[in-house]
């Protein structure tokens, strides 16, 4: 665990508010720590001269007199400059895009799919920019020298100084991915990707984690190793012919550093994969696992293989699994009691618990001479009954965007319009009485082959304002729908019965209808609780 300051970390996150981060941090960041990887690839250039055997030999006169040393020193800077201008190109839109945004503008010059595709991109850019510019430029340098008589070297100084520039130019280019990578993923990526999506940009470029650790032994442990043994071949080659010299010596020194050197490099890329496979494979089960998760399965967990950091994550991860199955039950169990749609809402917090006053149509549909039924049958095929019953009316409700409010006894209650809003809500009301219609005569075909009395119910419909909301207790909430329209689409239902029809709407419902439904006129009637009668319209059966 990181023991660093909660603040500490805090203030290291960028503010896009503040103009001139994006052109100063972002812009001289990257450059100081692209620059500085090359720095410390001069002076690993200076040192390994020092101290190289040969400097007093060859290497020291050459450096005082033939001109090597204006090499080293003309080098470098244009060295820089390559790496510097090379940079700017790449960088650049990102800083502009960035500038842009700070502003509150917009940045025609580059899309934003391009900046994100370019700030992925951006340490493996410049880390094969350093390298191509290690080997191009003392190349340039060296054939111009040599074609203007500039600086005259000898053939084996400047084969050495080469092959050192082109290994320093690989440890450059391995320092300056990483810590330029390091310093993308604080301050660049969070601004670009501020809701993620990293493995969704198209055309950008992915090091995954055995690349990663491969490229770290490419510059810890094969590029030192190889300079070794180059370098010590022009030490042997040096002291060739000198007296006291011992040919077989000689082999056998170089000989053995050589079979040392080819020993670790094979251990050393076997402990690589193997250090690369106790990462990837768990992360890589850990990615099937999520997968799975993603689309709904919640009962495979994840092995734990290590009690690292990757088998603190593994342990998260499965109590993070063992959570989400539980709140699937939940909410599974709660649709069960409430429609889908209305758990879903209630689930996410969009039904205002305070009310929210709507223009809707109320349904309800009750069953006819059902107490005599269930005082003359058994209790369980009462129950089936019921079931089967209110499936068929349930089915009609949903398959008209309505929702089912309650179950009450032998009546069902439902609404169009709210929560989820439907323009046509009265049409749709409508629509589900007439399919309630024929469900019912399809299940009386179903009673009358089983023997069984058909069924008898009525529909009564009104369209107009409601107050919809989660009511009921602090502890136990129901979504409820109250006012004047519930309460005469009740009366209307019941209705139904003096009147002898089976569907039974207000005049309100009437006028908000905009589909051609045969109608009937029924009369005015007088209901209970209402002052004012009720104008009501029958949807007669098809002859």
């Amino acid at each position: 665990m990181s023991s660093r300051p909660r603040a500490e970390v805090e203030n290291m996150q960028p503010d896009l508010q503040n103009e001139a981060f994006p052109r100063w941090r972002i812009y001289f960041g990257l450059y100081f720590r692209n620059i500085a990887a090359n720095l410390l690839g001069f002076a690993i250039i200076l040192v390994l001269n020092f101290f190289t055997p040969m400097t007093s030999a060859w290497v020291g006169r050459a450096l005082l007199e033939n001109g090597a040393g204006h090499y080293l020193i003309t080098l470098f800077p244009f060295i820089l400059l390559a790496v510097a201008m090379l940079q700017y190109y790449f960088q650049c839109p990102i800083c502009a895009f960035l500038s842009a945004r700070a502003r509150g503008q917009q940045c025609d010059k580059y899309s934003e799919e391009q900046i994100k595709r370019r700030v992925l991109n951006l340490p493996i850019l410049l880390a094969a920019a350093n390298l191509a510019v290690y080997i191009l430029v003392p190349v340039a340098l060296i054939s111009s020298s040599w074609v203007f008589a500039l600086f005259p070297m000898d053939v084996k100084i400047v084969s050495l100084l080469f092959f050192r520039s082109v290994m320093i130019g690989l440890i450059t280019a391995c320092l300056s991915f990483f810590i330029v990578e390091s310093y993308t993923r604080h301050v660049s990526i969070p601004l670009v990707f501020p809701e993620g999506g990293l493995t969704e940009v198209p055309g950008a470029l992915r090091v995954d984690v055995m690349r990663r650790i491969r490229l770290l032994n490419l510059a810890g442990t094969l590029t030192p190793m190889l300079i070794l043994v180059v370098t010590l071949g022009f030490v042997l080659r040096d002291v060739m012919g000198t007296p006291g010299f011992s040919r077989q010596l000689v082999f056998d020194i170089f000989f053995f550093t050589l079979v040392l050197c080819a020993i670790f490099v094979v251990i050393g890329f076997r402990l690589n994969r193997l250090v690369g496979r106790s990462l990837t494979e768990p992360i890589n089960a850990m990615l099937d696992v999520v997968e799975n998760v993603e689309k709904g399965d919640f009962t495979r967990r994840i092995r734990v293989v290590s009690n690292d950091e990757l088998g603190l994550l593994a342990d998260a991860g499965n109590r993070m699994i063992q959570g989400l199955a539980e709140r699937e039950r939940v909410r599974e169990s709660f649709g069960r009691y409430v429609t889908p749609e209305i758990r879903d809402k209630i689930l996410s917090g969009e039904i205002p618990l305070d009310g929210e006053k709507k223009t809707a149509t109320m349904l309800f549909v009750d069953l006819r001479d059902f107490t005599q039924y269930v005082e003359s049958n058994a209790p369980e095929d009462v129950i089936l009954s019921m079931r089967e019953y209110f499936t068929k009316m349930e089915e009609a409700v949903r398959a008209n965007d309505g929702l089912v409010l309650q179950f009450v006894g032998d009546e069902l209650e439902a609404v169009f319009g709210v929560p989820l809003e439907v323009e046509d809500h009265a049409d749709k009301a409508v629509s589900a009485a007439l399919r309630m219609r024929r469900g019912l005569a399809e299940l009386n075909e179903k009673r009358r082959l089983e023997g069984s009395l058909p069924f008898r119910h009525g529909v009564g419909i009104c369209s107009g304002p409601v107050l919809a909301g989660n009511t009921g207790s602090r502890d136990h909430p129901a979504y409820a729908l109250i006012g004047d329209t519930v309460n005469r689409a009740s009366r209307i239902q019941e209705l139904t019965k003096e009147l002898d029809c089976d569907i039974l709407i207000a005049r309100e419902t009437r006028d908000m209808l905009r589909g051609d439904f045969p109608l009937r006129e029924k009369g005015v009637y007088e209901v209970k609780g209402h002052m004012s009668p009720v104008e009501t319209y029958a949807v007669p059966a098809d002859d």
